[in-house]
């Protein structure tokens, strides 16, 4: 009489794939989305690289328009490396970290420092500056550390060869 008669089970799928067979970042995704369209809470939430595992392609046409919707309805913190989510997903405020080292020096040797601003803050870089943060603009960061630099960036849009019309 104790025996269980019924069970229910749940199949996932997004985009015609189950979730069994999902690479992990489209598994993580679909989690994220779940987690933020089931939710009624309003208040911030915190989420660490949600790129991990995805393509860029995936990271421009699926996460960063999901971020672009959802961040009208709850802030959201992200930590990233990844420029297509700082610039495209229209970030409204950016935090720069910088561990102080003998090439990338802090105020007063502080082991970590922060500075934060919009990318509409630019600042062309005072090489006689020594403190790192203090040096650029948050748009010369954003570049330098998320595409590698001005030059590292340049040399993609020359490979590229994309020519707006």
């Amino acid at each position: 009489m104790t025996e269980n008669w019924f069970s229910i089970s749940y199949e996932l799928n997004y985009q015609s794939d189950t979730f069994g067979k999902m690479s992990d970042g489209k598994k993580a995704f679909v989690i994220l989305k779940l987690l933020l369209e089931f939710s009624n809470k309003k208040c911030p939430i915190l989420i660490d690289q949600p790129e991990d595992s995805l393509d860029n392609r995936a990271i421009y046409n699926e996460l960063v328009t999901y971020l672009k919707k959802k961040k009208k309805d709850r802030q959201i913190i992200l930590v990233t490396h990844n420029a297509n989510i700082v610039v495209n997903a229209d970030a409204e405020e950016v935090v720069v970290a910088n561990q102080h080292g003998e090439d990338s020096k802090n105020q007063d040797d502080i082991k970590f420092q922060y500075i934060s601003g919009s990318l509409e803050n630019t600042i062309i870089k005072d090489s006689s500056i020594d403190i790192v943060l203090q040096s650029q603009g948050i748009r010369e960061h954003v570049c330098e550390i998320l595409e590698g630099g001005t030059e590292a960036f340049k040399k993609r849009e020359n490979k590229y060869a994309i020519r707006l019309v």
